[in-house]
């Protein structure tokens, strides 16, 4: 069964348009390639808060 990504929240869109432009993608790419980019930077930040969450979640082991 595969695995379902987690869901992007509103304020990922915002902080992968800001990644984005800091490597200046955004000038070289059509807007609807541009967007893909962004929506992918958007949900590898969900991603990795869903990771960091179980990890803290994650019994400590002594």
């Amino acid at each position: 069964m595969p695995v379902k990504p987690p869901p992007m929240m509103e304020r990922d869109l915002p902080r992968a348009r800001e990644i984005a432009r800091s490597w200046n993608l955004l000038d070289q790419l059509s807007p609807t390639d541009a967007e893909s980019v962004i929506r992918a930077i958007a949900q590898g930040i969900a991603e990795g808060r869903s990771y960091g969450l179980e990890i803290g979640q994650a019994p400590l082991k002594t």
